[in-house]
């Protein structure tokens, strides 16, 4: 290998590039677990309360991770996007890192086309059930099987997923990208001293 392919591929990115690489991937990935969580693990267990509780229980897992997990999935999109624009536009990392930058945010207008008609319902319900004792396995007597609370709390958990599923291939994209050994072949502000460039050209 020449000393110029050599320092090619031994040249690291600048620092505010791999902190990005790095934000972008762990943002992701955590906003991946954690909403993958909530789906396969907090709502099965909050089904086996009675309405009036888990409504409850919705309402206080919801409160506390709703904020988190859109303001993340933002920050690492802006990152992809921030890493894919210190990259070749005909390298695999640019096309890679931009994918993932467009599917972070993506989740913002999911959310609300298809999870917040949910969101709102549980909530109604927990305000209806308010004042229903909380061990009351009747509370819901007469109220169709799909808007229980029960029932909404699982359709939440499905869309929720679904959610999760796209942030996740998001990660992966951005995962693929950094690991990928031809990525610093792409970086903008790595040259080749061989041909014309040896000459200064």
């Amino acid at each position: 290998m020449s000393d110029s392919l050599g320092q090619l591929f031994t040249q690291q990115p600048p620092v505010l590039f791999r902190v990005a690489q790095l934000v972008g991937i762990t943002g992701s990935a955590f906003v991946f677990g954690q909403n993958a969580f909530l789906s396969y693990g907090a709502c099965p267990t909050i089904m086996e309360a009675p309405a009036p509780l888990a409504a409850r229980q919705w309402v206080k897992m919801y409160n506390s991770a709703h904020i988190v997990g859109p303001i993340t999935a933002i920050a690492s999109g802006l990152s992809a996007a921030y890493v894919a624009y210190n990259q070749a536009p005909e390298s695999l990392a640019f096309k890679l890192n931009v994918a993932a930058a467009v599917l972070l945010p993506s989740i913002v207008p999911f959310t609300y086309a298809f999870i917040v008609p949910t969101n709102k319902k549980l909530f109604a319900k927990a305000d209806s059930l308010a004042a229903t004792s909380l061990d009351n396995k009747a509370a819901e007597a007469g109220v169709a099987k799909e808007e229980t609370v029960h029932a909404l709390i699982d359709k939440w958990a499905t869309l929720n997923f679904a959610r999760a599923l796209i942030v996740g291939a998001a990660a992966l994209l951005a995962a693929w990208a950094a690991a990928d050994k031809r990525e610093v072949v792409g970086f903008r502000e790595i040259a080749l001293d061989v041909g014309a460039n040896r000459l200064g050209n």
